[in-house]
């Protein structure tokens, strides 16, 4: 067919016959639509405008100068109030709110205007798979023996070989994830246990996390984590460290902002500090460390006498090492409550051996 003239693609009438003639074969809108489209050109009228009167032609309709200002404008997706919009995104999981927001430009801003706030994110890193964890969802990518290409084993999907490393393979897939604006958790759990130049980007920086659990390969990687979470936002902080290291490097721990403004701390490892150090932990409401150094009956009344002063103190547990000859601690100090004058708060102090080398200090607040 010779090509349309331009008067006619600029004639209102003649378009409007041309989709009553389509209505007349009663073929359904979108072939319709594609062969008006190739009758007068691509560029006559857009879909919603076709769809407009096709459907009024249908219903009888035949006004070709029906006013359509009169009609109320259409509502949109983007027209529901804005707490049923945002009940709807809460209830959607990470994934289906990804595939909201890549539905159009408003919707994208509308979601990721809110938080995507996850129970718990975990990974994994050794030097035979990578494990990552949102909520309930489980992907394992492991090592094959022999070669660095790896199996992909979520749990929900089949096993499939891919021919790259195990860490290259999660990343695909971590990596992304990461991307999700404002995404944050109640639970982050990070145990990198081989040097992976790969994840030290990953996290979004500040990353919000109410819990964290850090392990990491080195002293450094394991700051570099703890920095990468936002302070004040982060309530409950646990660190594990397997090597000794000095008190100058647990010193950067306690300066941190992260450090300083959680309520509750955890350390896993027996820490190279002096008595008055202890005095860092005095901003908490609960703690837990383990102390290299070598206590007697003096040292013990000597961290009564600090931990006695915390003004928000509820709870705490020290672990140390005592005297390589056993010194039998008097009855009346292996469970005892202490006033402080000074803070006018009562502790139970409890000391309890774990072991030949090791005991326990184990304090709480009696209201």
């Amino acid at each position: 067919m010779d090509k349309i003239p331009e008067f006619l693609k600029n004639n209102d009438h003649y378009l409007k016959s041309c989709i009553l003639y389509e209505v007349l074969q009663k073929k359904p809108i979108h072939n319709s639509y594609q062969n008006f489209c190739s009758l007068v050109g691509q560029d006559a009228m857009n879909y919603p405008d076709f769809e407009f009167w096709y459907h009024r032609f249908c219903q009888g309709e035949l006004d070709f100068d029906y006013d359509r200002s009169k009609d109320p404008v259409p509502k949109t997706l983007m027209d529901m109030p804005v707490k049923l919009m945002q009940k709807i995104t809460e209830e959607l999981r990470p994934f289906e709110r990804c595939y909201l927001r890549s539905m159009n430009h408003d919707l994208k801003n509308f979601t990721d205007s809110f938080p995507t706030v996850l129970e718990k994110i975990s990974i994994d890193v050794s030097d035979k798979e990578l494990e990552w964890r949102v909520n309930k969802r489980i992907f394992e990518f492991e090592k094959r023996e022999n070669d660095n290409s790896s199996f992909l084993t979520p749990k929900m999907l089949n096993s499939k070989k891919v021919e790259k490393s195990y860490i290259q393979k999660g990343l695909e897939y971590l990596t992304p994830f990461f991307k999700i604006p404002n995404i944050q958790t109640n639970d982050l759990c990070l145990m990198v246990k081989v040097p992976t130049p790969e994840l030290d980007d990953l996290l979004p920086v500040p990353f919000c996390a109410k819990e964290a659990f850090i392990l990491a390969y080195n002293f450094e990687k394991m700051v570099e984590f703890l920095l990468s979470l936002k302070a004040g936002h982060l309530e409950t902080l646990r660190l594990e460290f397997k090597e000794s290291t000095g008190r100058e490097n647990w010193n950067r721990v306690f300066e941190t902002d992260q450090f300083k403004q959680a309520q509750l701390v955890q350390i896993n490892c027996d820490l190279e500090l002096y008595l008055e150090d202890l005095m860092s932990f005095s901003h908490l409401k609960r703690f837990s460390c383990g102390l290299k150094t070598i206590i007697g009956l003096e040292e013990i009344l000597i961290i009564r006498d600090i931990v006695s002063t915390f003004k928000d103190l509820l709870w705490c547990k020290i672990r140390y090492h005592r005297n390589g000859s056993p010194e039998e601690i008097p009855e009346e100090l292996s469970t005892y409550r202490y006033n402080n004058p000074e803070s006018n708060k009562t502790l139970e102090f409890k000391i309890e051996e774990s072991g030949e080398d090791y005991c326990f200090i184990d304090v709480c607040n009696i209201p």
